[in-house]
């Protein structure tokens, strides 16, 4: 079933694409980690990643079209130089101060919890440690040239998330994939729900639908169905097709999609 699955979302991908005009060529820049293990990329992956859930991205913006807000942590981060940052910082609220300094609006309301602000600068304060102090960058280098998925990865995975503030698990994979582990996915509500589906369950561990995703690439692979195929290949493709967003070229699925189609077959 996984090979024909796999053949079908496929399918169906370069069909919904071509609904928003973009080709199977264009489409494989998705499948591609937008990162890479240089010092630089590390560091910016992980003020992403921070913000990659719903409520912390609506404050954050790290990702909008208006690059205002990344601007701001870049400048902040001294262009993400991972090294400066880590040794001017001596806690996340001085990072806070110098946002807040530099033109960050905190509009959150702060009487009993902290602000998504203040939740981001506390977490990329943490990386910066995890990043410096703890020879955290040899620790994602080394990650991303594993072949394979195992349960020692899977234990540094979430050694990772546990010492990164707001980062947790999920969020811990999305930063370790787009830094180059194409072997591992991100259990999201999108990944969760596909893998659950397939295998008839509902109560799967995030690892185990992790396993279950690289498992399916090895097996894409060893059809000779696509030796490309990867956790992240996949991951893209059930991602694509539930969102319908196109982020790398600012098209979404949808009323104007449509239209866009029906202007071309005139």
């Amino acid at each position: 079933m996984q090979i024909e699955l796999y053949n079908e979302l496929y399918c169906n991908l370069v069909s919904l694409a071509s609904v928003t005009g973009l080709s199977e060529l264009d489409i494989q820049k998705y499948f591609v980690p937008e990162g890479n293990t240089s010092s630089k990329s590390i560091l910016f992956r992980l003020c992403s990643s921070l913000q990659n859930s719903g409520m912390m991205r609506n404050s954050i913006k790290f990702n909008d079209k208006d690059t205002t807000n990344q601007n701001i942590i870049g400048k902040v981060l001294f262009n993400f130089d991972t090294v400066k940052a880590a040794t001017m910082y001596s806690d996340w609220q001085s990072i806070y101060n110098e946002m807040l300094a530099v033109g960050i609006v905190d509009n959150g309301i702060k009487e009993k919890k902290e602000t998504n602000w203040e939740k981001y600068c506390s977490g990329i304060y943490d990386g910066l440690q995890f990043l410096y102090a703890n020879n955290g960058e040899s620790t994602i280098r080394a990650l991303t040239e594993a072949r394979k998925l195992t349960d020692i990865e899977l234990t540094k995975i979430t050694a990772i998330s546990n010492n990164i503030h707001g980062l947790g698990f999920a969020l811990t994979c999305d930063w370790l994939k787009e830094c180059g582990c194409t072997w591992l996915a991100k259990p999201d509500v999108h990944i969760n729900g596909v893998v659950k589906h397939m295998q008839g369950k509902e109560n799967m561990k995030d690892e185990d639908v992790l396993k279950l995703m690289y498992t399916w690439s090895v097996a894409v692979r060893e059809s000779d169905t696509d030796p490309y195929a990867t956790a992240y290949k996949i991951d893209k493709i059930i991602w694509l097709l539930c969102t319908g967003d196109f982020y790398l070229d600012d098209r979404k699925t949808g009323r104007e999609a449509i239209y866009r189609k029906i202007d071309s077959l005139k």
